[in-house]
Parts: structure tokens; sequence; C-alpha cells
């Protein structure tokens, strides 16, 4: 079974409660406040019943002896805490600490451990305004294709009127790149091909349609 933890959440203004002054600035006060803290803590398991063993509950005697407290000092205590609404008497003898339900803080080790690890997560991640968008600073491959695809697109359609001869040079890189393996496939038609195109063209009289055959 998984441990838990309690703890007293203490509030800053704790000690500028009117009550809680009122106790302060009795004979004994301190020690009624210190008297007053310790009970709070004892009760915390048992959401402010004050029990033993969460069954029988404490006596003036049994609380001064567990909390150390003169005998005088517990009873005079319960009185004024009671008249003060800090505590209460039920009728089986049980002495409930009203506070304590507004006060207490729990949880399990396991429940410790998750919310560890989430802090330490959160402190591990950077901010989302500082992570770049993966389209502006960080191109996938499929986008760079894209973009030469795009250029040598621009580039061949340019070549198209640039001759006297007339070649549609993406017509020519298209026919090559479907030979089969183990041609491989090119990019771009270089100036150097070009070149030799032209002249073998030239020099034969040949047609774009008479190169693509012969590809």
């Amino acid at each position: 079974m998984s441990k838990k933890y309690y703890w007293l959440k203490l509030q800053d203004n704790f000690f500028d409660r009117e009550e809680i002054k009122i106790v302060e600035n009795m004979p004994n006060g301190k020690e009624y406040i210190i008297f007053y803290m310790k009970l709070l803590l004892k009760s915390i398991k048992t959401e402010g019943k004050l029990k033993f063993r969460e069954i029988i509950p404490y006596t003036p005697e049994m609380l001064s002896h567990v909390t150390g407290t003169n005998i005088d000092t517990v009873i005079n205590a319960i009185d004024l805490f009671s008249r003060l609404q800090l505590m209460e008497k039920w009728d089986d003898g049980t002495l409930f600490m009203a506070e304590t339900k507004n006060m207490i803080g729990s949880e399990s080790k396991w429940a410790e451990i998750k919310r560890k690890q989430r802090n330490a997560k959160k402190e591990l991640k950077p901010p989302l305004d500082n992570v770049p968008s993966l389209s502006a600073e960080c191109p996938t491959e499929i986008d760079i294709e894209k973009e030469i695809d795009k250029d040598i697109d621009i580039e061949l359609d340019k070549d198209i009127d640039k001759d006297n001869i007339r070649i549609n040079w993406k017509n020519i890189l298209t026919a090559w790149n479907n030979l089969p393996k183990p041609i491989k496939p090119i990019r771009s038609v270089t100036k150097q091909r070009k070149d030799k195109i032209k002249a073998r063209i030239n020099s034969l009289k040949l047609k774009e349609a008479d190169v693509l055959k012969a590809i």
C-alpha cells in the first residue's frame, strides 16, 4: 500500500487573526499557541478529530502526555479554544479541531513521484514561443525536392526558345529518366549534354521526336 504524506498549510496571516491574538496575549499565551499547533498536527490524519489510533478520543491527560504540555495548561487551553470556536467538544468526548480541514494537504508517495516527474518535464521543455516552426527554419526533404524541380522546370522552359533548334529539354529529361536500370536518372540536362545533342541534330538533320526515339 502506498504511503501517504500530510502537511499543515499555515497562512501568512495566521498570527494576525483575532482569536490567535487573544490566545497569544493571555497568561501563558505562548504555551497555548504551541499547544494549539501541536493539536493541529496531531489531528491531520483524522481530518480534525483528536483520537488515539483514530479510535479512542484523547482525554486532557492523554494530550498532556503526548504533547509534553502541563496538564493545567492543557485543561485551560481546551476551555479557551472551545470558547473561541477553535475547538469543538462532541458528545462522545471527541475533541475536534475546527481549522484543521482548511489547513491540511496530503498526497500519496506515488502521487509525489508523478508530481516531481511532471515538474521535471516542465523544466526541460522549452517555451513554445521559442521553438521555430518547421517550415520556417527546417525545410523538409520534400520541400527541398520541390524547389529543385521548380528550378529545373524554369531552366528547361527558357531553353525552348533560346536556340534556333527548338527542343523541349523537359521532354528529353523525362525520357532519359524513364530508361530502365542500370541507367541512372539525372536532375537536369547540362549545357555540355545540350551542346552534344544539338550538334548531332544539326549534323543529321534530326528533329526532337527523333532524339526521343533514339533515347
